[in-house]
């Protein structure tokens, strides 16, 4: 009974998170697949205890700063990407399969896990390859998953990248197999699977347009994830775009437009006091309660958050002019201008 509520309560959190606008989007497009060369292997045939790796310059990736990438001792495909000094770190799953090592000489294939980092710092690219990944379960004895992330510094995108891979078929049964369902999805903000809330963005079709592809949220309340429960939740359904090789998603930040282009509305909500040193309150004609995003008159992004009881701190902020942008109850955006004392 109480499973049941909770997952009611986490569907009824998913539609309210549709009249949001999320920090991060989502692009999909159809490149060719290559191995890796020159690449540093991290792990073969082999499920050890957290391998990892780090950089001496950090990397801006999606608006935060990455240091370190960690494999867990999860047996999943996942890649890690965190901050030393802060300890804050995001946890992608490029595809929803548990790895499983070389059972035995007659087994058919064994997996690898490398990296390489080409470009100067300011554009580097890095990629992580998964390769002959053999699930728990196989339809055909052959089955094994190709899959890249490449983390690019450029444009602060993360892009999970197909190489071969089973028929449609096989790896949906595959993956069924072992209790679970395609998927492709990364943790906010993640600290353990224990954690009291985790905030999980994942690809799927929106409701009004099957044959596209956006990043939806569902928020985990009762701080106990295990990819095989919940993946029916985060399911990758698009009929437009099946995982083959060569399909390629790239999950970029969401910035704002150029400050010109942005039409500011004075009318329906106020900013006070404005100009401010510590927190601005929102004085508007309906409840806030949403998430929102502060840019500098570049229009990049330099805060963003839910704003609580209409009031955002903004303490953190450089002084000079802001644009904040949120979202109404009703899925109206708006935009309001304020100075930082």
């Amino acid at each position: 009974m109480i499973r049941t509520y909770l997952v009611l309560l986490l569907c009824l959190l998913c539609l309210k998170a549709m009249c949001q606008i999320f920090p991060y989007q989502v692009e999909y497009s159809k490149q060719p697949y290559l191995e890796l060369s020159n690449l540093t292997i991290l792990c073969k045939d082999s499920l050890g205890k957290k391998h990892f790796f780090t950089l001496n310059e950090p990397m801006k990736i999606l608006n935060e700063e990455v240091d370190s990438f960690y494999i867990f001792d999860w047996a999943n495909l996942h890649l890690n990407l965190g901050n030393k000094k802060t300890k804050e770190s995001d946890l992608f799953v490029p595809f929803n399969t548990a790895l499983r090592k070389r059972l035995s000489n007659t087994d058919s294939v064994g997996f690898s896990i490398s990296y390489n980092i080409t470009g100067d710092i300011g554009n580097r690219i890095l990629k992580v390859q998964w390769k002959d990944v053999k699930p728990k379960y196989t339809v055909a004895p052959n089955d094994v998953f190709n899959i890249q992330m490449i983390i690019n510094e450029d444009d602060q995108s993360v892009s999970y990248h197909f190489g071969p891979m089973p028929p449609e078929f096989n790896s949906f049964f595959s993956l069924f197999g072992q209790n679970r369902v395609p998927a492709l999805y990364f943790f906010d903000d993640f600290i353990s699977f224990s954690d009291t809330v985790n905030e999980i963005f994942h690809i799927t079709s929106p409701i009004h347009d099957i044959n596209k592809v956006e990043l939806a949220e569902f928020i985990l309340l009762d701080g106990n994830f295990t990819d095989e429960q919940y993946s029916s939740f985060i399911f990758y359904n698009c009929p437009s775009v099946p995982i083959e090789e060569g399909l390629h998603f790239k999950i970029l930040p969401r910035n704002l437009s150029k400050v010109n282009d942005i039409r500011v509305d004075r009318n329906k909500s106020n900013i006070n006091p404005n100009p401010a040193s510590n927190s601005i309150f929102l004085t508007s004609d309906i409840l806030i309660d949403a998430y929102y995003e502060i840019t500098n008159t570049s229009g990049f992004i330099e805060q963003k958050g839910l704003i609580e009881n209409n009031n955002i701190n903004i303490e953190q902020l450089s002084t000079g002019l802001h644009f904040l942008k949120w979202v109404t109850e009703k899925g109206e955006v708006r935009v309001n201008k304020f100075v930082k004392l």
